[in-house]
């Protein structure tokens, strides 16, 4: 019976202290900001985000084409900031927007650069988010599932991922970051079917954009409208944290401050997001929010929540089962 009695007690009391190291980390849950601030990022880009909008970015993009590395004064920028790099890896010739040699990378013809890239991201004192191949689920990058299967694409990304492991590059985070939409849609492109499994992938990223009235097939759309579907799927299917890792909105059709406040209404309402990355450059379409105008104003109101971190090194370092 005092065995009983000891067993029940130890019981209660390890319930309780689960129950309240649960309810304390989701209480400490929030979200880490981040930006595209440039192509090649430097240390007065990441300052002058800070001074328009009151908190640097903790993470900061960059874009690196197949066959080169990242520039070390972006490197050294980034982690002088005390920010964190997210390498968009494109396999493709940035230059003229062709598909290198699938084939040849999984035959072992690019060994070399990929083990140059893997040492490369070994050294950084810091963690480094890897979002390679990104956006497989669209039809517009070479690396797209509709052009080269969904069997090849999965071999690629893991590939890569095997060769950095066995270079021991323990600092990488891995992003299998998808677009919003599949395009086109249906079953036969869904972006599940491109999921290279558990054990290759620390985070899923999602990226979307408001275009507004901008293009014949677009129309003003709600963040919600753009990421709640899919975001509920994700954790329901996959259960991996995410990153909101690109979002904007253009200001043609809509009001431009209105809606960055239910953006980031709704990041908070989504508590898996872990961090966002701000597309804040003019590209196709305005879709920077400069500081100067109404919707830069508001952001930097709404940044001053709390729940909007610039650092956080727990929310890096987590473990990922």
């Amino acid at each position: 019976m005092k065995y009983f009695w000891f067993v029940a007690i130890f019981v209660i009391l390890a319930s309780i202290v689960l129950i309240s190291f649960h309810h304390n980390s989701m209480a400490s849950l929030h979200c880490l900001t981040g930006a595209f601030l440039a192509d090649n990022p430097t240390v007065e880009d990441i300052r002058n985000f800070k001074s328009a909008y009151g908190k640097k970015p903790f993470f900061v993009m960059v874009f690196t084409g197949w066959g080169n590395l990242v520039r070390e004064e972006t490197i050294k920028s980034v982690y002088r900031e005390g920010c964190v790099m997210v390498v968009t890896w494109e396999p493709w010739n940035a230059a003229t927007a062709e598909a290198i040699d699938y084939d040849k990378v999984l035959s072992g013809g690019y060994d070399s650069y990929i083990a140059s890239f893997a040492k490369q991201i070994k050294s950084i004192p810091g963690a480094v988010f890897i979002r390679f191949a990104h956006e497989m689920n669209g039809n517009w990058y070479p690396w797209s599932g509709v052009k080269i299967g969904k069997q090849k694409y999965i071999a690629l990304y893991r590939y890569i991922k095997d060769k950095f492991d066995a270079l021991g590059v323990t600092n990488a985070k891995w992003i299998f970051s998808i677009n919003c939409e599949d395009v086109p849609g249906g079953n036969a492109n869904h972006y599940l079917l491109y999921y290279p499994g558990d054990e290759y992938v620390d985070y899923v990223g999602i990226d979307g954009y408001n275009w507004g009235d901008t293009k014949p097939w677009s129309k003003w759309m709600s963040f919600k409208e753009i990421f709640f579907g899919r975001y509920e799927e994700i954790i329901q299917k996959i259960k991996k944290p995410v990153i909101i890792t690109e979002f904007s909105s253009t200001s043609s059709g809509g009001d431009k401050a209105i809606w960055i406040v239910q953006a980031l209404k709704s990041i908070k309402d989504m508590k898996a997001v872990r961090g966002f990355i701000l597309f804040n450059r003019d590209k196709e379409t305005d879709w920077s929010f400069s500081a100067d105008t109404p919707a830069g104003r508001i952001l930097k109101r709404q940044l001053q929540n709390s729940y909007f971190k610039e650092n956080n090194q727990t929310i890096i370092y987590e473990k990922n089962d």
